[in-house]
C-alpha cells in the first residue's frame, strides 16, 4: 500500500484518500459494481441483488399496464444497466436477470387471465396436450409456481418474449466473454 501511495503522489502527483483506499484480497473487493473472482471480471453480489430488486420494480405483478409499454420500461432500464456491466466475463449472469424478468412477465401474465378455464385453453392454443394443460392449470399451484411449469414456458417461451421485443444481452458475443453455459455464483 505504502509503494502504491508513494508512486501516485510523488510521480502522479494525485491525493490518495486514505480513507477509501484498501489493500484486499480480490474476492473481497467491490469497485463499481464489479469484483475479481477466480481471476475474472464478474458482476458483484451486491449488484445482482440491486438489480433484481430493479427487476421487480418494473414488473409488479398487480397492474393494468400493457405488457408491451411494460417491456419498453424494462429494455430503457435494461439496455443501460447490461451496458455498464458488460465488462464482465459471464454473460450468464446477464442470462440470470434476463430469466427473471421473463418469469415475473409469465407471472402476471397468468395472473391477467383470471380462471383456470381460460389458462387451460391457452395452454391448448400455443401446443400443449390437453391433458397436460387441463392437469396443470388446475394443480393448485401459486402464480409464481405456476410460470414455472412446462406448459407456461411453452405458451409464453423465451422466443414470444423476443416476438414482444425483450432486450436480451446474454445471447451476444463479444471477445472477452465466456460461453453463456458457463455459470459462476458470487455470494
Amino acid at each position: 500500500m505504502r509503494a502504491v501511495t508513494h508512486f501516485i503522489e510523488k510521480k502522479m502527483k494525485l491525493v490518495v484518500n486514505q480513507e477509501k483506499s484498501k489493500v484486499r484480497v480480490a474476492k473481497q473487493t467491490k469497485f463499481l459494481g464489479m469484483t475479481i473472482f477466480l481471476g475474472m471480471i464478474v458482476i458483484s453480489a451486491q449488484a445482482m441483488g440491486k438489480a433484481m430488486d430493479k427487476v421487480e420494480e418494473l414488473t409488479k405483478r398487480r397492474t393494468n399496464i400493457p405488457i408491451e409499454k411494460s417491456i419498453k420500461e424494462i429494455n430503457k432500464w435494461y439496455k443501460g444497466w447490461s451496458s455498464y456491466f458488460s465488462m464482465t466475463q459471464y454473460p450468464s449472469q446477464f442470462a440470470t436477470v434476463e430469466a427473471h424478468i421473463r418469469r415475473r412477465l409469465r407471472t402476471r401474465l397468468l395472473r391477467n387471465m383470471k380462471r383456470k378455464k381460460t389458462i387451460a385453453k391457452e395452454y391448448i392454443k400455443a401446443g400443449v396436450k390437453k391433458g397436460t394443460a387441463w392437469k396443470t392449470a388446475y394443480s393448485n399451484k401459486k402464480w409464481w409456481a405456476l410460470s414455472h411449469t412446462r406448459a407456461t414456458e411453452i405458451k409464453f417461451s423465451n422466443r414470444w418474449f423476443e416476438q414482444q421485443g425483450l432486450y436480451i444481452r446474454s445471447k451476444e458475443e463479444q471477445a472477452h466473454w465466456f460461453d453463456v453455459k458457463e455459470w459462476i455464483k458470487i455470494t
